[in-house]
């Protein structure tokens, strides 16, 4: 679509976490920069030194992003409502479920307009009983006074109907995801004689954490010099969040390397030999195997919607049932055991469906036709 000047409009961009705010919503918030915008981004710290885009003016805010504290929920709304009250914004964009329900809410109570981004429906809703249920009326009461709601897979947003969490003509399919900036992750050459099967993803049990530290034992066993690695934050308070100890005792028997989080994902997913591995139990639409496409690397993940969507079976990787250690074994063993010309059409597949279905433009384009909905008349 044409591209519309802005007259110096303010957007601003919520969420809970700095660090996911810069690395998946990075380009779209340099976009508007770059089309004159005035752009305002809030979430917590991310306990490292961050570099804000020139361009834009950073608002740090204190929440408690994982725990259920109804009084430190209570004040996380507060301060979004104090900093919307004297910001002004003529539009914010929200993600997560916090930002989602309270950055909404004070939106609302400021006839603000916004939208809320589900990336994935998260812990709240992967079981049964109180939390649930809690989760889904706060959700439905927050998504209710949204202007428009992004939900990133077909399950999610069917889900979302179904259970009258939002209105239906509120509600934006984005089937392909956030999408990626396919000059930043170009392809790289993946032929190497050893392999590295790595996961990025926050350090969670229903990531499929456990699952590939059982995996690299039993993969070390026969091929001692292949790597597994893992690299993201930790969980903080996340209920599903794998403990410190766990985490040294599974670094320390040498079954994963644990790398962290990093500014440079590039340099690392880069490397040949890599295979990027993500068992997770559910997902909105993992950005990390976007970025593996992308660089031409092949993906062995869990059969679930957020997953299968980067992954054509056999072609450039392998799905997997989730929670299953067995079929994730035998999927990383069928890698290995292709031949050197299979895995390389495995990357070229992994670049040409980066090409067909995730060039993050696209997705800049259909936020630029949803601040046009509000702005057209202003």
């Amino acid at each position: 679509m044409e591209t519309q000047q802005a007259t110096k409009k303010k957007l601003l961009f919520c969420d809970n976490y700095l660090w996911g705010l810069l690395n998946f919503r990075g380009y779209i918030i340099q976009h508007f920069i770059n089309l004159g915008y005035d752009v305002l981004l809030v979430a917590p710290q991310s306990g490292k030194d961050e570099n804000i885009p020139k361009g834009a003016r950073y608002i740090p805010i204190e929440m408690e992003r994982c725990g259920t504290n109804p009084w430190a929920d209570f004040r996380y709304f507060r301060a979004l409502y104090k900093i919307y009250r004297k910001e002004r914004p003529d539009y914010v964009f929200h993600y997560t479920i916090k930002p989602n329900i309270y950055g909404t809410l004070a939106a609302h109570r400021l006839g603000i307009p916004s939208t809320a981004m589900i990336p994935g429906l998260g812990y709240a809703f992967a079981g049964k009983g109180f939390l649930k249920i809690l989760g889904a009326r706060l959700y439905r009461t927050g998504l209710y006074r949204a202007h428009r709601i992004i939900v990133l897979n077909k399950f999610n947003y069917d889900f979302i109907l179904k259970q009258r969490l939002a209105p239906s003509d509120h509600l934006l399919l984005f089937e392909n995801g956030e999408g990626v900036d396919l000059t930043a992750f170009p392809f790289t050459d993946n032929e190497d004689d050893n392999c590295t099967f790595l996961m990025v993803s926050r350090l969670l049990s229903d990531k499929g954490y456990n699952e590939f530290v059982a995996a690299a034992r039993k993969i070390k066993e026969k091929y001692p010099q292949f790597k597994f690695q893992l690299l993201g934050p930790k969980g903080d308070n996340n209920p599903a969040a794998i403990s410190e100890e766990q985490l040294e005792k599974d670094v320390t028997s040498g079954a994963i390397e644990y790398l962290g989080i990093t500014d440079d994902v590039q340099s690392i997913v880069g490397r040949p030999g890599t295979v990027v591995v993500l068992p997770s139990y559910h997902e909105g639409l993992s950005r990390s195997l976007m970025e593996a496409c992308a660089m031409g690397k092949p993906i062995i993940a869990s059969d679930i919607p957020g997953c299968r969507e980067t992954v054509e079976d056999g072609v450039n990787g392998f799905l997997v049932p989730p929670q299953n250690t067995t079929a994730l074994i035998k999927a990383m063993q069928r890698y290995i055991d292709l031949s050197k010309e299979e895995k390389q059409t495995f990357s070229k597949a992994g670049r040409r469906i980066a090409e067909e279905r995730f060039d993050v433009r696209n997705v800049a384009e259909r936020y630029e036709q949803i601040l046009a909905e509000v702005f057209a008349d202003k």
